[in-house]
């Protein structure tokens, strides 16, 4: 069976879990520049530093910043700055941006008491000086993850278009025969065993091969991967029905209701939002 296709680019977007390990990675990155400094401080006062606690809190700072990642990809694709809206959503994540900061710093008093003090409580007055000194600074880190999580959409996109010839038929091999199956008439694709069910307007057509080999075949701008086992072309969808699970119900225009996976809902909105 085969694919009658030109080369295709395959550049994608990051997925939620690997945005929320590079975002693990910026915290870090962005704790570990202050170190030094702070470092310098403790030198200058005549005092030794504290490796094991400084690791520690660089270890926590990316933790921390990384558990928020979720949301910020759910405000940025619930908020996006493009539209008619693009104003009032902007203030929205400035008043997000600023509220998850407070909410870092005073967590991370809290946890530093806990685990590194054997504390109950922080010190009188830690949580006043630390969000004097680190509010804006950390509303500025915030800010930039959020940005990038909407530029990367933006600047992938022309350079996989630049590259990409995407096919306007698929020919798949069935019983000795070619069968051609105009893209624009698939509906989704679903993995069954070691084959893909072409869901088309012509009815169901069975491509032997994987998933990701098909999905590399397929216009990402038409196409969007919605579950391990589900394809489906974005003009075929009628609307989302949200799960208490986190995941989600995807009703087809034509009535048949696929899964999504949690770990594709972001990518998902950002493209039906365009």
């Amino acid at each position: 069976m085969t694919l009658a296709t030109s080369a295709p680019c395959n550049t994608r977007l990051p997925t939620a879990i690997e945005w929320t390990g590079l975002s693990f990675v910026y915290w870090v990155v962005f704790m570990g520049a202050l170190a030094p400094g702070n470092i310098s401080h403790v030198l200058a006062a005549g005092g030794a530093p504290d490796w094991t606690r400084a690791i520690a809190r660089l270890i926590g700072a990316g933790v921390l910043g990384a558990s928020v990642t979720p949301l910020l990809l759910a405000i940025a694709a619930r908020a996006p700055l493009t539209g008619a809206h693009a104003r009032r959503h902007l203030w929205v994540q400035m008043g997000a941006a600023i509220a998850l900061a407070a909410f870092l710093i005073v967590l991370s008093c809290f946890l530093a008491a806990w685990l590194l003090d054997r504390q109950l409580l922080p010190p009188q007055g830690e949580i006043g000086r630390q969000l004097f000194a680190d509010l804006l600074l950390l509303v500025l880190c915030i800010s930039l993850l959020l940005a990038a999580i909407q530029a990367v959409p933006i600047i992938v996109r022309p350079a996989r278009d630049r590259g990409a010839e995407w096919p306007d038929h698929l020919t798949i091999g069935e019983r000795g025969r070619a069968v051609i199956v105009p893209v624009g008439a698939i509906q989704w694709i679903e993995t069954q065993g070691n084959y893909q069910a072409v869901h088309a307007e012509s009815g169901v057509h069975l491509y032997r091969g994987t998933s990701a080999d098909i999905e590399r075949k397929l216009d990402p701008d038409r196409f969007v991967r919605i579950h391990r086992r589900y394809i489906v072309a974005l003009s075929r969808i009628e609307r989302l029905e949200p799960l208490a699970s986190g995941d989600a119900t995807v009703v087809m225009r034509s009535g048949e209701k696929l899964r999504q996976a949690r770990q594709y809902r972001t990518a998902l909105r950002q493209r039906l939002r365009g």
